[in-house]
């Protein structure tokens, strides 16, 4: 595991860090797109005339979600992959930290869904739906599980059960790392990768009636998992397998018309998937780094993510109202659907800016190795100073 892995270059010069592969350019702004498209989707049923009618392609807003969880696998299999394999970072210490950078923000936002919710219920302004907001959700909701195979409406905050399904994603990744690191070739380790895809999509078609990569928020750990593999196994094959950055960029480019066109023509889900995973194996490679702009968005996804329900539920709810009382016609009511585009993102730019980041400048600190045990030292509870004293 210590040796260094062998390298293929297709007509490349130098083998880019694991560093320079997680981080920058395209990267950054396939996970703002990645989040953009999310919101898209959740707000398509919104606009005056149902995005989904208009054509069967906006209807496939799921295979944004399938690209974010790869996604996600790829990030930290590049960030993490080599750490975890040389055991610099311990199983525990690694899921402690994961989950310390997507709870506090959780919670805070599931917060500010509690407060709206009851404010809104004592003017006497009912939610225009209820059933995402049932009290008895909440639980599951707040400590990430419910999409653990959990009975019920995933409500409050809905989209956050890809983060309940990372979270034993993240758990599993120590495991699949190292696991998979005993397949030598890293094309072998892909395609073993997805035999397991396939081999849970058939499952859940015959079990559950359903494509696992489109099932019910409550089964999220199951569709999330065979996903996120195939990132952990992209980031193995963009270390050991280097191309150009032209060849990248050509990669990336046809990647991108080609799930267009495919969907365009209709669904081709795995087709379209499959094309996904080249993208993000083409940005990985990309040597296009120093975009500014992709640096600034690829903070934001997070954000948007998190926040993008509740901005939909304040300004879709507040729309409904005024055109009730103010009689609003087509054109005002496409110019209000609009708009909450750009609110969720200034409103996604003012949480990262005011909340995430204070938060993670707080919790880092305190989940380093050893932090915890040296807080207790210096702040014990008190039926530490009475076993002391005793």
């Amino acid at each position: 595991m210590s040796k260094a892995p062998q390298t293929s270059r297709i007509g490349a010069r130098a083998l880019p860090t694991a560093k320079d592969l997680s981080r920058g350019g395209p990267l950054d702004a396939l996970r703002f797109f990645a989040a953009f498209f999310m919101v898209i989707y959740h707000y398509a049923e919104q606009a005056p005339v149902s995005l989904f009618s208009l054509h069967p392609a906006l209807g496939r807003g799921y295979l944004a979600t399938d690209f974010f969880l790869m996604l996600s696998g790829y990030v930290l299999g590049r960030a993490y992959g080599d750490r975890v394999a040389k055991r610099q970072v311990g199983d525990r210490e690694f899921l402690l930290k994961r989950f310390a950078r997507v709870w506090p923000s959780h919670l805070v936002m599931l917060a500010g869904f509690v407060v709206l919710i009851v404010a809104t219920t004592l003017v006497g302004i009912a939610p225009q739906n209820p059933q995402w907001f049932q009290w008895s959700q909440l639980p599951a909701q707040a400590l990430l599980v419910q999409a653990w195979g959990f009975d019920g409406p995933s409500g409050w905050n809905t989209p956050t059960w890809t983060l309940s399904a990372l979270i034993f994603c993240y758990a599993a990744f120590p495991v699949l790392w190292r696991g998979f690191a005993a397949i030598r070739s890293p094309w072998i380790a892909l395609a073993v990768g997805l035999a397991i895809f396939v081999a849970v999509d058939l499952a859940c078609r015959h079990w559950l009636g359903q494509s696992s990569y489109r099932l019910a928020l409550k089964y999220g750990v199951i569709r999330a998992l065979p996903l996120f593999l195939i990132g952990v196994l992209i980031a193995r094959l963009g270390r050991e397998v280097v191309v150009s950055p032209r060849l990248a960029d050509a990669l990336g480019a046809a990647a991108i018309a080609g799930v267009v066109a495919l969907n365009l023509i209709g669904a081709f889900d795995y087709a379209s998937l499959a094309l996904l995973a080249v993208l993000i194996f083409a940005a990985g490679a990309s040597a296009r780094k120093d975009w500014r702009w992709a640096k600034t968005v690829g903070r934001l996804a997070f954000a948007l993510y998190l926040t993008n329900q509740f901005v939909g539920v304040t300004w879709f709810g507040a729309q409904h109202v005024a055109a009730g009382k103010l009689a609003l016609n087509d054109t005002a009511l496409w110019l209000t659907w609009a708009l909450a585009f750009p609110a969720a993102v200034v409103f996604a730019a003012l949480f990262e800016r005011f909340v995430d980041t204070p938060l993670q400048a707080w919790v880092k600190p305190r989940v380093e190795p050893g932090a915890l045990r040296e807080m207790f030292r210096a702040n014990p509870p008190l039926w530490a100073k009475r076993r002391t004293a005793g």
